[in-house]
């Protein structure tokens, strides 16, 4: 028998798009005094999109007119267990009301960290921090100042995912590194992932680990808290299924295309890029052979975004030009 709770949770959004309503849990219910985002249990018989406009009208008087499933999060409480199925709510009629007696929010979404959340919660907060755009290091370079250089370009330029994938760690050369583009990161409002292991996160200051896929395969439940960012590639159903259940923030499917970094290694093609991501319920990015300019096509293929590594750091344009392109 199945007890976990199934849960319809909104990300709503003001006109603007800069902001997202949240509201403080009641005395009377479960994890009294934290915040949360908006919404309620999914009942027998009940689908999701029916119970996400249920919930939002009973507790805040508006209807949903515009949902799109954002990710859905498994997390075991002490004493229950739930499944947040979480949906952006981009258009929406009425005007936003306390129906609930509950305290009414609109935050910044880099000012979410400023209210105590629900671990649960947490993990969406880390979600929403995600870009379209995502940029990779090279895995070597030669001169620091440039490489420095590159990466505060791409979070001048709005990136806000940047990660750190070296093949050696020459200690403290790579922690002096890694406090560089952390305190250019905190400067841009940005986020620094290190592709590692779990064990990086008590190490480095970062704001989450990328595992490869030999990495991923090494875990059965999510390694680090939802206070961090956790990422994974995947090439295969079997890999994102794995992800899926280690509550993985986002993934990398690849590469689409082919590689000049991995020219021996079969492109995939945005067909199979498409039949993979229908089988999670996750922001998965497309990687591999792909320009800023390709990020319509990922779109329309269910990409959550696009991963990139020599279409930054081999163009012979401008970090913000392609950024912006």
């Amino acid at each position: 028998m199945n007890t976990r709770i199934h849960v319809a949770v909104g990300v709503i959004y003001n006109s603007d798009k800069n902001k997202v309503l949240i509201t403080k849990r009641t005395a009377k219910q479960h994890l009294a005094g934290l915040w949360e985002f908006p919404g309620g249990k999914v009942e027998d018989n009940e689908d999701v999109m029916s119970a996400l406009r249920r919930e939002l009208y009973e507790e805040l008087g508006i209807t949903v007119e515009e949902a799109k499933q954002l990710t859905t999060v498994s997390y075991n409480y002490p004493d229950k267990q739930v499944l947040l199925d979480v949906w952006e709510v981009n258009a929406w009629r009425g005007d936003v009301e306390s129906k609930e007696n509950q305290e009414i929010v609109w935050s910044l979404v880099n000012e979410l960290n400023n209210y105590n959340f629900p671990d649960a919660n947490k993990h969406i907060i880390q979600t929403l921090s995600l870009g379209q755009f995502y940029v990779i290091s090279q895995p070597t370079y030669q001169d620091s100042s440039r490489f420095l250089s590159v990466v505060n370009d791409c979070y001048t330029a709005g990136l806000k995912l940047f990660q750190l994938r070296l093949e050696y760690r020459n200690e403290p050369d790579f922690s002096m590194l890694i406090k560089q583009i952390s305190e250019l990161s905190k400067r841009h409002n940005g986020k620094l992932i290190l592709n590692g292991t779990p064990e990086d996160v008590n190490t480095y200051e970062i704001d989450g680990i990328h595992l490869n896929s030999k990495e991923l395969k090494k875990h059965i439940s999510r390694p680090i808290s939802e206070n961090y960012i956790l990422g994974a590639s995947c090439h295969n159903e079997e890999e994102l299924i794995l992800a899926e259940k280690l509550n993985v923030n986002y993934a990398f499917v690849s590469p689409i295309l082919k590689t000049t970094s991995h020219p021996d290694k079969e492109e995939i093609g945005w067909e199979k890029f498409h039949t993979l991501k229908k089988k999670v319920k996750f922001p998965v990015y497309a990687l591999g052979g792909l320009n800023p300019t390709d990020l319509e096509v990922a779109k329309l293929y269910d990409a959550f975004g696009i991963a990139m590594i020599s279409a930054i750091w081999n163009s012979t344009e401008s970090v913000s030009q392609l950024l912006s392109s």
